[in-house]
């Protein structure tokens, strides 16, 4: 399953917080989960926030990739096709 992730970070955070944040950042990039593919990520000009498309095995999977944010940024998620998935390919 594919989603397009968009995370905003939240504003005011403190130190700790954007500590947290990157720490957190550094632990899903240093080792994507096993059945995981970033198929793209994208970080905004200022820093505040991503889009990223992620290919999960299931909701429950990127939800678990999700909690160490919790708090952290706000986010959305949409679940995505490809092309040729949309047209039936």
């Amino acid at each position: 399953m594919r989603f397009l992730v968009q995370a905003m970070q939240r504003p005011n955070l403190t130190p700790a917080d954007t500590a947290r944040l990157y720490a957190a950042m550094g632990e899903f990039y240093g080792a994507i989960p096993s059945g995981v593919t970033l198929e793209c990520d994208y970080i905004r000009g200022d820093r505040r926030g991503s889009y990223s498309v992620l290919d999960v095995p299931d909701r429950a999977t990127l939800d678990r990739i999700l909690a160490p944010f919790d708090g952290l940024v706000d986010v959305q998620v949409v679940p995505v096709l490809t092309a040729a998935e949309a047209m039936g390919a």
